[in-house]
């Protein structure tokens, strides 16, 4: 894990509170040797990638940071039309104090306590779990369900009050007197791989345009050099304004090419026919709801194809949504 990584940082150099909070993030790699029979796709792997911070605060100021970090997964998962989640409040067990968990009562009933008000303030959906917090301190996680009623842990937000002291972490209080700071470590979306195997089962693969892998196929009716000419301007233009494009230059029949794109769930799908090149158009074709007509090509005042991040609602939520412009 990287968080002695963020602590040395935070140790580097003299803090006051007037540099709190200090908050520490990175991509970064993390390593667990996972016996060969628990290894699952991307949902269990040996090597993961996780966007990590540790957040560095004072008292005062922890339950506005956990409440934000809280507020950020909650964004997410109206980005990503996630509508069933639960978070869950893990605290520890008195009884194994000194074992399981860290020996500090009077601190885990402090931050536990801490962490239910700020829980109960925000109105959050939660449930509490006894016995189930890191040894640190008391954490939530964060159960998500796909689509097909399959639960996850795709989030974690951690409180940590034993690292700091471990480390020797510390600032100076208003009264020039050291203190210990609280920590807290939150990985939005857990490792990204099983986050991504969540996403792929979420949507059964029918990503929407933003989140596509290939946006846009251009399928050819035909294989004439003008045609294909045609097709490649297109291309050019949209991967100029980052639409990620490609074109299905095969000698198939287009009925052919546009079966295969369905099968591949690709989600938008440009037909160029000889028709559609002599009136600089495009006739285009969305996964699963067919052919939405013929569109003419839109210019900038630079003559190129010209592709709106437009602003749309998905499932009531606003979203960056990449549309090919049409004159009117």
């Amino acid at each position: 894990m990287n968080c002695p990584h963020h602590h040395k940082l935070f140790a580097a150099l003299p803090r006051s509170y007037r540099d709190l909070p200090l908050r520490l993030a990175e991509y970064g790699t993390c390593y667990r040797y996972e016996k060969s029979g628990e290894l699952f796709g991307l949902m269990r792997v040996r090597s993961l990638q996780m966007n990590d911070a540790h957040l560095y605060m004072t008292p005062e100021q922890f339950e506005a940071e956990f409440n934000a970090v809280n507020e950020m997964y909650l964004n997410y998962f109206k980005l990503f039309g996630i509508d069933k989640y639960l978070m869950r409040f893990s605290t520890h067990d008195p009884a194994k104090l000194g074992q399981k968990f860290v020996d500090e009562p009077e601190l885990w009933k402090q931050t536990e306590e801490m962490t239910r008000n700020v829980l109960k303030n925000s109105g959050i959906n939660y449930v509490e779990v006894p016995n189930e917090a890191a040894f640190y301190g008391p954490k939530i996680d964060v159960q998500a369900w796909s689509v097909i009623g399959r639960e996850f842990s795709i989030a974690t937000n951690q409180v940590d009050f034993a690292q700091p002291r471990s480390f020797d972490l510390r600032y100076k209080d208003r009264d020039n007197i050291d203190k210990i700071p609280i920590c807290i470590h939150r990985a939005p979306l857990g490792t990204h791989e099983r986050f991504i195997g969540f996403l792929i089962e979420h949507y059964a693969g029918n990503f929407p345009l933003w989140l596509s892998p290939e946006q846009v196929r251009i399928l050819t009716i035909g294989d004439d050099p003008k045609l294909l000419d045609y097709a490649r301007s297109i291309l050019n233009e949209l991967r100029a304004h980052q639409v990620r494009a490609e074109i299905d230059e095969s000698t198939d029949k287009i009925n052919g090419k546009i079966q295969r794109a369905e099968q591949m769930k690709v989600h938008t799908m440009f037909v160029i026919g000889k028709r559609d090149m002599e009136a600089d158009a495009v006739s285009v074709r969305v996964h699963g709801k067919g052919n939405l007509g013929a569109k003419p090509r839109a210019r900038s005042n630079r003559g190129n194809l010209a592709v709106d991040q437009r602003t749309t609602r998905v499932r009531g939520q606003p979203r960056e949504h990449l549309q090919v412009l049409a004159r009117k």
